[in-house]
């Protein structure tokens, strides 16, 4: 099958001029792709990079375990907000895509966020992934434990828009044939043939981040695509978000065919996407947030104290104009070369 994931040859004019887009560029620029894993469905390119000091983060899982942090409903209740309150000493990363049960409607953040130690409420925005609820069933959050599935991440960050992570999640729950009276995406990772199906994947895929103390993160591909690119301040952070993003890859790869994109295309998408129009959006929390875009997708840059903390990007393998070319032309003008 030839590949036909999309790459950006304009490079854009970076509109986020100065030093933390310089950190962005000399981030990227410092990595280094690693031999791929593959099994079945997925293969996973390892990014690797020299480590600096850990940054002491606390993940959302960890903060929920320490009782420090409390996320509830805006007053009745906002589909499109929650707001979150740190009690504890340390920071608290948040990772777009977090999944929230309870309250209201479960949500998943829309971006990445850090919440200071101490701090006062913060007004954050999430994504319903329930769309057959509105009646409480806790007074506050808790954490799901869960990433909602990488297509859902991927939809969210291209479209920006509610209805269609309500037709993502009914799109891939009608793929996978599983079935949930509220419509919640919860209901993917609680189908036991799924759960059997990641156990066999976690066996190939679940000591990646260990292989090596300088992988901080990954490439992922599946079929004849790029699903995500996650890229993290250090290889302690991507460990201890490691079981959470495999299992999202892994509900991508489920309906999918053997990956066929090999290391070059990889190497191009890498340096496309130092090439990025990145503009500063701002966070509710620490740091400041970059949206970062060229013409073969859509992603984030979290930067604080002049570190990335973490990037994703994510191709929009639904575009096909006149400012991409196919990976198979481009292997062609390689042979020309």
């Amino acid at each position: 099958m030839k590949a036909t994931l999309m790459i950006a040859l304009t490079v854009l004019v970076l509109q986020a001029p100065g030093r933390e887009t310089k950190i962005i560029n000399s981030y990227i620029g410092a990595l280094k792709i690693a031999k791929p894993i593959v099994y079945k469905n997925l293969m996973i390119y390892p990014l690797t990079k020299a480590q600096g000091a850990s940054l002491g983060y606390v993940t959302l899982d960890e903060a929920y375990a320490r009782d420090w942090l409390t996320i509830r409903e805006i007053g009745d209740g906002e589909v499109n907000h929650v707001e979150l309150k740190n009690s504890g000493p340390r920071t608290v990363f948040i990772m777009t895509g977090e999944m929230l049960s309870g309250a209201k409607q479960d949500r998943m953040l829309r971006e990445d966020v850090l919440v200071p130690p101490k701090s006062d409420w913060l007004r954050v925005p999430v994504y319903c992934v329930e769309h057959g609820r509105w009646v409480s069933t806790s007074p506050t959050f808790k954490s799901s434990k869960e990433l909602v599935p990488n297509d859902l991440r991927q939809r969210a960050r291209i479209t920006e828009n509610q209805s269609e992570v309500w037709d993502a999640i009914a799109s891939s729950q009608e793929r996978l044939g599983i079935a949930s009276s509220t419509s919640t995406v919860h209901a993917n990772y609680d189908d036991e043939e799924f759960k059997k199906e990641i156990q066999t994947y976690e066996r190939h895929f679940g000591r990646l981040p260990e292989l090596s103390r300088n992988t901080v993160g990954v490439v992922v591909v599946t079929g004849n695509r790029v699903i995500c690119i996650d890229i993290f301040a250090s290889n302690e952070l991507i460990n201890r978000y490691w079981n959470k993003l495999l299992r999202s890859y892994v509900m991508d790869a489920l309906s999918e065919e053997k990956p066929v994109i090999g290391r070059e295309d990889i190497q191009d998408l890498i340096q496309a996407l130092s090439n990025t129009k990145q503009v500063s959006v701002g966070t509710p929390g620490l740091g400041n947030l970059y949206r970062i875009e060229n013409d073969s997708g859509k992603g984030t840059a979290l930067i604080h104290n002049g570190k990335v903390v973490h990037l994703d990007f994510f191709v929009d393998d639904s575009r096909d104009d006149g400012g991409q070319w196919r990976l198979d032309m481009r292997r062609e003008q390689r042979l020309e070369d």
